[in-house]
């Protein structure tokens, strides 16, 4: 089932309007016109998305405790299509969305088979950035070097200001497929690039399948090194210049594990997709591998398999971590008679890696390739199914939240395309930062041109964790934390004891300081916050005399 649509509820309230493009190809979301009217909906309605029950596979390991104000938990009213992105010199068969990024304010969308003057399938990859709502290219990034068919953007990865391009296909002086990945880097809203990685892995090595980058540390996966086998490196960054630091290889590795398939990195850890792994002589049915950093030498902590796994599931065949959470998707997995694919939940205690659950759609069917994608971020995780149909369209695809609440994850709401439509493949990549998700439909067909491809940007209704305090008087300052607040001013509003609140001293995406308005009604009220996204919870507050 659907989430409640907000720019639908805008366009009916605004008396309908047109699907206009912001320059550099970012559709718009609702306009500000429409704004106030979807504002009172949302007050009188709410954006609740359904929620339905993810399979527990595991109990969560003894003395897990959540955070106290994970941010992700609000991403259980994701609802909102803020934006669809897609290239102002996009072209059928180009394939923008098939790997997709987002940090912050930023999202890199890759079209690998874009042609380049007088280079077919050269690719590229975009930058978007968003202001006050609103999203515009900054950039179209290419490499210096860049020549037909090399399929830049095959992967991409996004930290702050530094972007990572895989080129699996690039040849290199007369070795084929030995694949590159490049570093570009922001200064002044400017980028240029920073560096390529290249690796002695010989022919149909496929360095750059999947990227991953955090801080100054980069890790590439290369699933066609030793006779495909597999491995990843591991790149560090000191004043510009980037080392090969190491190579990553799964101490039970044999050949055709593809290991690279897929890669993640978060802070200290690293997690290795093996799709074609056979443990247990299951062929196939894959495994993924958790590496960890200590004086700088990375070593291997442990290797995940599903409990249920089965031959063909393709476990690993993607992979994302956030902190002491890995998500590892198995799109091809058996469930009941039929391959609609999973997603299973690890977390680290000590040193080990038990399972904690099994994530399915509840609505996925067959051929649903739940898992073909993942994404994670604190107790938050979205996953992609491109295959899925949706209201009889094949595969026009979708993608799925699921959040954690002591150790029991549940599936909170099931974000589509506006204009989904069969074959698009919504779901083929993803990715998360905060409470926004971006997700790639890379057979999109944007104004009649087949396969030009799209991404979607998709916002939260904002969530109320904690009023510091919880009692003051009119004039007083409060603290609220939670998230999904936007990160300005100008993202809503804050009502307090029946009345709105007009005086801020700051205002980010997860926190917001307010005054108590001098009008507000004595005694025990509710706080609310109030944005685009919809409106949140309400929040006991006292207004004292």
């Amino acid at each position: 089932m659907r989430a409640l649509d907000g720019t639908g509820l805008a366009k009916r309230v605004a008396g309908g309007r047109s699907r206009g493009r912001l320059p550099g190809g970012a559709r718009r979301g609702p306009p500000a016109a429409a704004l106030p009217a979807l504002l009172v909906l949302c007050c009188l309605f709410g954006f609740a998305a359904t929620a339905g029950a993810a399979r527990a596979s595991a109990a969560p390991p003894a003395g897990a405790a959540a955070p106290d104000f994970p941010v992700q938990v609000l991403l259980a009213k994701l609802a909102l299509q803020e934006a669809e992105l897609t290239a102002a010199d996009g072209a059928a068969g180009d394939h923008f969305g098939s790997s997709v990024a987002i940090s912050g304010e930023t999202a890199l969308v890759a079209a690998p088979h874009h042609a380049v003057p007088g280079m077919p399938n050269a690719g590229a990859a975009y930058v978007f950035t968003r202001s006050a709502g609103s999203w515009t290219l900054q950039a179209e990034l290419t490499p210096i070097d860049g020549v037909a068919n090399d399929e830049l953007g095959a992967s991409v990865a996004l930290s702050g200001d530094t972007a990572l391009v895989g080129v699996p296909l690039h040849s290199i002086a007369g070795t084929y497929n030995v694949g590159a990945a490049y570093v570009f880097t922001r200064s002044g809203g400017v980028w240029t690039q920073q560096a390529k990685l290249i690796v002695d892995g010989g022919s149909y090595c496929r360095f750059g399948s999947s990227v991953a980058v955090s801080g100054e540390t980069a890790l590439v996966g290369a699933p066609g090194r030793l006779g495909n086998t597999g491995a990843a490196y591991v790149f560090t960054r000191s004043g510009g210049s980037w080392t090969q630091a190491q190579m990553l290889t799964a101490s039970d590795g044999a050949a055709y594990d593809e290991l690279g398939r897929s890669v993640a990195l978060s802070g200290k850890t690293a997690l290795v997709g093996a799709p074609l792994c056979d443990p247990a002589g299951q062929v196939s049915a894959g495994a993924a591998y958790v590496f960890t950093r200590s004086g700088g030498f990375w070593t291997g902590e442990g290797r995940l398999t599903a409990l249920d796994a089965a031959a063909g599931d393709t476990f690993g065949a993607s992979v994302a971590v956030s902190g002491g959470t890995a998500v590892v998707g198995a799109p091809l997995h058996y469930v009941g008679g039929t391959r609609p694919g999973a997603a299973y939940v690890f977390t680290r205690s000590g040193g080990s890696w038990p399972q904690q659950a099994e994530l399915t759609g509840f609505d996925s069917s067959s051929g649903a390739t739940f898992g073909s994608s993942v994404a994670a971020s604190g107790d938050a995780a979205l996953v992609g199914a491109p295959g899925q149909s949706i209201a009889g369209q094949a595969s026009a695809g979708a993608a799925y939240v699921f959040t954690r609440s002591a150790g029991s994850w549940t599936q909170q709401g099931e974000p589509l395309a506006e204009d989904a439509a069969v074959g698009d493949q919504f779901g083929f990549s993803v990715s998360l930062s905060g409470a926004t998700a971006l997700v790639g439909a890379a057979s999109h067909d944007p104004a009649g041109a087949a396969n030009a491809g799209a991404a979607y940007v998709f916002l939260t209704a904002p969530t109320v964790m904690k009023l510091t305090p919880a009692a003051g008087k009119r004039g007083a300052t409060v603290t609220i934390s939670g998230g999904g607040f936007g990160a300005a001013r100008g993202a809503g509003f804050v009502e307090l004891g029946g009345k709105i609140c007009t005086i801020y001293a700051s205002w980010s995406d997860t926190k917001i300081k307010c005054k108590v308005p001098a009008k507000a009604r004595y005694g025990v009220g509710q706080v609310t916050v109030i944005t685009a996204g919809g409106t949140s919870n309400a929040t006991s507050f006292t207004v004292k005399r």
